[in-house]
């Protein structure tokens, strides 16, 4: 029984390469295509209204118009846990890796892989696996052994990462999601989820509380 995949990718060329590789393959079923993030999860929730089916695993590019892939994943995974998502992108670097997986992707593949590999990956995916390309992989090693991304202790349950602290900084100068965006060239739906990740790990539910509480501890 085939996979059904959707794939996620705003480069007409390369979406229309991974259609003509995938029509060769009795493996995977393509349900849809999308551009965006904002059109994926709008055929998506069609799908679901609809009867159709949801895909079972989801081919997600990174760098797309509007939302980026990694917060449309984040959007999909609130919805629709039980869908896999791999990352499929030209982008090796550790802080979008890390992004990715805890935005909820289980793969993360680079676009030049070979159509084997890449429709290997999926049933694995499927299966329970998490596939990655080999350099990713060593990457991912890599910032394990020698992480990039400082853990700060500020007390027992907070555990609040280089760039949470970053953000918490920005909001204490009286930043808005909009301009600690900008200045962090991250969306703001990223600094939402941040932010929200912040008010569970310091038990807070207000940026008021936030603020007094990031000050008694030394935090800024």
């Amino acid at each position: 029984m085939s996979i059904k995949i959707a794939l996620v990718e705003d480069n007409p060329s390369l979406q229309r390469r991974f259609l003509q590789n995938f029509a060769f393959y009795e493996e995977i079923e393509v349900l849809f295509c999308s551009i965006s993030g904002e059109d994926f999860l709008e055929k998506l929730e069609e799908c679901d209204t609809q009867g159709v089916g949801l895909p079972e695993v989801v081919l997600m590019d990174i760098e797309l118009p509007g939302i980026s892939g990694i917060d449309t994943t984040l959007a999909l995974k609130e919805n629709y846990p039980h869908v896999e998502v791999m990352m499929i992108t030209v982008f090796e670097d550790e802080e979008k890796i890390m992004d990715s997986l805890r935005s909820g992707a289980s793969g993360y593949l680079l676009k030049d892989e070979p159509p084997d590999f890449i429709v290997s990956a999926i049933q694995d995916l499927k299966k329970g696996g998490a596939p990655m390309t080999s350099k990713i992989a060593r990457k991912i090693i890599g910032s394990i052994r020698n992480p990039s991304v400082k853990e700060v202790n500020i007390e027992p349950g907070f555990d609040l990462s280089e760039r949470e602290v970053e953000i918490i900084k920005l909001l204490v100068e009286g930043g808005s999601y909009t301009t600690i965006a900008e200045k962090l060239f991250i969306s703001p739906h990223t600094v939402k989820t941040h932010i929200k990740n912040v008010y569970k790990k310091m038990h807070v539910h207000s940026k008021a509380s936030l603020v007094k509480m990031a000050i008694k501890k030394g935090i800024i």
